[in-house]
């Protein structure tokens, strides 16, 4: 994203973060519609986070008319206040998930999650493994922020106490 631009590029929010219009704009490339590239691109610029493919996919499907080629303006202008309005809604699960995604891919793997947890202190260090394997709902090896919410939400501690 660094250097590109483009005619009213510029307006952006006090948080830095892209105007939507713009945004598709910008990133559909003078198309009616936007792909899976162009969106993640575009929610990029306009959530400040990069979101994963099987996501943009999802918001793909469910935005999109039955047979067009991507995500229109309306349609993503859409998106974009749904998604603020859950954000808004798990902001400080995001945050705290956004804090431990070193890498910002929008996912953690076990690697990066030890990292983070070994930066926090000795007793998160030596449960990390066991923590991520908790919040692995899917058993793929990465958890993802709905992933996150749920262990957050079913855990009143990181001693593996649920809440009742």
């Amino acid at each position: 994203l660094k250097g590109w631009s483009a005619p009213g590029a510029q307006r952006r929010s006090s948080e830095g973060r892209m105007d939507p219009t713009v945004a598709f704009d910008v990133f559909s490339g003078g198309k009616k519609y936007m792909d899976v590239d162009d969106l993640s691109c575009a929610a990029i610029a306009v959530f400040g986070t990069k979101f994963r493919k099987q996501d943009l996919r999802a918001m793909l499907a469910q935005y999109s008319p039955p047979s067009a080629p991507g995500v229109g303006l309306e349609a993503f202008r859409a998106l974009v206040a749904d998604r603020r309005r859950l954000l808004g809604e798990r902001d400080r699960a995001f945050r705290m998930f956004t804090a431990l995604d070193l890498g910002g891919r929008g996912y953690l793997d076990l690697r990066t999650f030890s990292d983070a947890c070994s930066s926090v202190g000795r007793p998160v260090a030596r449960r990390a493994c066991e923590i991520f394997h908790d919040m692995d709902r899917s058993k793929t090896g990465m958890v993802t922020v709905a992933d996150f919410e749920a262990y957050l939400s079913g855990a009143s501690d990181l001693d593996g106490k649920t809440s009742e």
